[in-house]
């Protein structure tokens, strides 16, 4: 028998409590270049798998049926390193621990400098060690046997047809005896070389830095009117920071000499100088209000939206003052706002936040503000609405720190 790990990161208690779970090293290697990994949520499973696993899916929950795989750790002969035994769960917990110790008095397994196995710790803190750690270059994901909508056509997704998730279980299996559909699925997306790149990341690449923000204090960190508001300050005070970011981001050319007017006929932003009219929709957590398909006229079977309203009121007014309009929406990283099923939605081109954000990092601003916008910005950049991997990433970063000081 050979089996895979479906091993569910991100998704307890501690994620809120200030505290690191060992699943933090899943995604890192260690300061020798190994990729050690930890399996949700003790660290031990079923030993019936004992040294039959060839691989760990490190994956984080999208819905119900659905997980994005977020790395791969290729496991090769003696790649486990715990082998539970007893019968209790505190024998077992135990005993693992025993192994684990015994195999770093011959194995340095550091992070940052400092020794990841404590001779004092009861639990275990890992369970295999990699011959390789897989990244993906784009997002991946797994579908069970029962999950039935559509996974958007640019984006990797495997149907695992003799494989159903379970519901609340951090961790599952696919072996080839049980879900041998499911496991030839998984083993071919494994070797599609095409999905994957390998890469030596450690603890030393990342610097701790959680971001705090005045709208994380007065928690409005998703707040759409804040940001509008943010964008029009900087954009309206800092004449040159609008004009390049134009030139730069929107492929705009505007002078100095324009004006920007909040919710302008109902629209976000409406900016205008004597060639040009630019308008733009920013959308943190709202959709495209659209017309009850009973009363939509469109042609093609579109969505009527604001988008198209918009759109022909900047068109009319420009014709008549002889100007060009251009259309933008700001949309976040995670927001994954489908436009294409709204009239006019190709009139208006997508500014991801991620490439706002990489763009005005890079700018000098004196304001005093400007820390805290960028920060508020950055949440906005993520893949999902709420990075766990990150606060983990902090929350160990912070712990080897501490362990650095006492000595």
């Amino acid at each position: 028998m050979k089996a895979i790990i479906i091993n569910r990161m991100y998704a307890g208690e501690y994620l809120t409590k200030g505290v690191g779970g060992g699943e933090t090293i899943n995604l890192l290697h260690a300061d020798d270049g190994k990729n050690y990994c930890f399996i949700n949520p003790y660290g031990i499973f079923n030993p019936k798998y004992n040294d039959k696993v060839v691989a760990v899916l490190h994956t984080r929950l999208h819905e119900a049926g659905c997980f994005e795989v977020i790395g791969v750790s290729v496991i090769g002969k003696n790649g486990q390193l715990v082998h539970p035994k007893g019968y209790t769960f505190k024998d077992k917990i135990s005993e693992s621990s025993t192994d684990l110790k015994e195999y770093a008095k011959h194995h340095s397994i550091n992070y940052g400098g400092v020794p990841y196995i404590k001779e004092k710790e009861e639990w275990v803190p890992i369970t295999f060690v990699s011959e390789k750690l897989l990244y993906p270059k784009e997002p991946i994901y797994i579908l069970d046997s029962h999950y039935e909508k559509e996974i958007c056509d640019n984006l990797a997704s495997f149907k695992l047809p003799d494989k159903r998730f379970a519901k609340q279980s951090l961790l599952m299996y696919v072996d080839d005896v049980n879900n041998p559909k499911a496991y030839d699925e998984v083993i071919k997306m494994i070797n599609n070389e095409n999905l994957w790149e390998e890469r030596i990341t450690k603890l030393d690449s990342f610097k701790y830095n959680n971001h705090f923000n005045f709208l994380s204090l007065i928690g409005k960190e998703d707040d759409e009117l804040s940001f509008s508001n943010m964008f029009s300050y900087f954009f309206s005070n800092h004449r040159n920071l609008f004009k390049n970011f134009a030139k730069d981001i929107l492929k705009a050319n505007i002078d100095e000499d324009y004006v920007i007017r909040r919710e302008f006929h109902n629209i976000d932003f409406w900016i205008e100088d004597k060639d040009d009219v630019i308008v733009i929709e920013n959308k943190i957590k709202s959709g495209i209000n659209g017309v009850s398909p009973k009363h939509d006229f469109s042609e093609g079977g579109l969505v009527q939206s604001q988008l198209s309203k918009y759109y022909e009121f900047a068109t009319s007014y420009a014709k008549e003052n002889n100007k060009k309009v251009l259309c933008f929406k700001f949309i976040p990283n995670y927001n994954k706002l489908d436009l294409s099923i709204y009239e006019g939605s190709k009139l208006y081109k997508e500014i991801k936040y991620r490439d706002i954000y990489n763009y005005l990092i890079k700018q000098s601003v004196d304001d005093k503000y400007y820390t805290d916008f960028l920060n508020a910005l950055y949440k906005h950049t993520k893949d999902v609405p709420v990075d766990y991997s990150e606060q983990m990433m902090n929350y160990l970063i912070k712990k080897v720190n501490k362990e650095k000081n006492k000595n």
